[in-house]
């Protein structure tokens, strides 16, 4: 049998659990700045001196908006969990992943544009998405924790 098809055949058994779901949103929010600084390293942003292989062709910007998507469908998943014990902190989760992700889809709609950042623009805008990812991320662990799910590191 092929790897590929051990694969399908190993996620086609997998279930996800509540602690799986939540894991996923406390490990992969908090990570804006580590992909804002590879937009920075990026061809997008150092230009000719960029030595990065990967994001050659679109931008990490791109990549950002498809991973904060799949997280919206995480927390969308748990949203009734959590609704459960905290129907404004579950609005506050989904209108923070929104709002990232608006912030995300700004600046990637003017990169499209034309516009060129600086490394220092982009270590600011980082910084301002890691802020935002850094506050829902400490709701959703609150609300695990207040659900008795853990976190798996």
């Amino acid at each position: 049998m092929s790897y590929s098809a051990q694969l399908l055949d190993a996620s086609g058994q997998w279930s996800p659990t509540e602690a799986d779901a939540f894991t996923a949103l406390v490990v992969m929010v908090p990570t804006m700045s580590e992909y804002f600084e590879a937009w920075k390293g990026s061809r997008f942003i150092a230009g000719d001196a960029s030595t990065q292989r990967d994001f050659v062709a679109i931008s990490r910007l791109a990549d950002i908006q498809d991973i904060l998507g799949s997280l919206q469908v995480v927390h969308q998943g748990v949203s009734p969990l959590i609704q459960s014990v905290d129907k404004s902190q579950d609005e506050a989760i989904a209108g923070g992943l929104a709002d990232l992700k608006a912030f995300v889809a700004k600046v990637q709609g003017e990169e499209k544009g034309g516009k060129r950042f600086t490394p220092e623009e982009a270590d600011t805008l980082g910084a301002e998405a890691q802020s935002r990812a850094t506050a829902i991320t400490g709701q959703v662990s609150q609300l695990a924790a207040r659900l008795s799910i853990t976190i798996e590191q």
